[in-house]
């Protein structure tokens, strides 16, 4: 579809995450054929946020401008009409491998603080209080918090375009409870809050494992998913919400916390002597 619309003088960029080389690969044979001015510009992107503004958020370029000289220019010249500061790098190479560094060192820490979460359970520590404590220090740190893993486009599936092999832990699923099934609700399916999109969303993850599970019967809710995401699973309406309903089951999952769901809820059930695990910041 590009190839019948690019010609000398236009631009083509590459935007989404890819592996290293891929710009090149897919844009060389197109330069050459065609002439476009062609690189690489890694989209800086997180759906929901809304600060800071997206023109201020530096804009890395690059271009092949060793099969057709100008282009990092051209392309600079484009985003600079948008963004504020537009900063080149030397080649396509650079720009991908700092997309997948930037993405992948999300998911190392994220899952370093899911181990860290995993160590205080024999201690008898609550992880959460231990990210507060640490994120009291003005340097040397950055705040991260244990959940039910990674969501979204990008983070969970970036590390495969690095590595060959590589695999995540997964977190547990509730343990088995003698006698009849347990009654499993996980809370929060969305991939992050404010979202109503499951894209390789964990909590859909946990949903389906536990859904053929022959030890739990498993329900979900989520205040913005609808019940098209997972037809397959009961979803609990918002009218199901209240404290009795969440009474009825053994265990709560919060996989993630949508602002428009009351969680105080949960708090009081706890207190009534339902399992509730918490894999989110709380």
């Amino acid at each position: 579809m590009v190839g019948r619309v690019a010609r000398r003088g236009s631009s083509v960029v590459i935007e989404s995450s890819v592996a290293v080389g891929m710009t090149r690969q897919l844009l060389g044979p197109l330069a050459v054929s065609k002439g476009p001015f062609a690189g690489m510009s890694p989209e800086r992107v997180d759906p929901g946020r809304v600060e800071p503004l997206i023109r201020s958020i530096p804009k890395i370029v690059s271009g092949l401008d060793d099969i057709v000289p100008g282009s990092v220019t051209a392309i600079s010249d484009i985003y600079s009409a948008i963004f504020d500061k537009v900063l080149a790098v030397s080649k396509p190479e650079v720009a991908e491998m700092m997309k997948l560094y930037e993405n992948c060192q999300r998911m190392v820490c994220i899952a370093y603080a899911n181990e860290m979460a995993d160590a205080c359970i024999p201690h008898s520590i609550n992880p959460y209080e231990v990210c507060a404590a640490a994120s009291t220090k003005p340097f040397g740190y950055t705040a991260y918090a244990p959940g039910v893993g990674v969501g979204g486009h990008c983070i969970p599936v970036n590390p495969f375009y690095l590595l060959s092999n590589s695999s995540f832990p997964l977190l547990e699923a509730c343990s088995k409870l003698a006698g009849k099934p347990a009654r499993v609700l996980v809370a929060g399916l969305g991939f992050k809050p404010g979202q109503s999109q499951v894209d390789n969303s964990p909590g859909v993850d946990l949903v389906r494992v536990l859904s053929v599970s022959q030890t739990v019967q498993v329900a979900w809710a989520d205040a913005l998913v609808k019940q098209e995401a997972m037809p397959q699973v009961r979803r609990l309406e918002d009218s199901e919400w209240p404290r009795e309903c969440l009474m009825g089951f053994d265990v709560v999952v919060v996989a993630m916390k949508q602002e428009q769901m009351d969680f105080g809820l949960v708090d009081e059930v706890e207190v009534e002597g339902i399992r509730v695990e918490r894999w989110c910041r709380w």
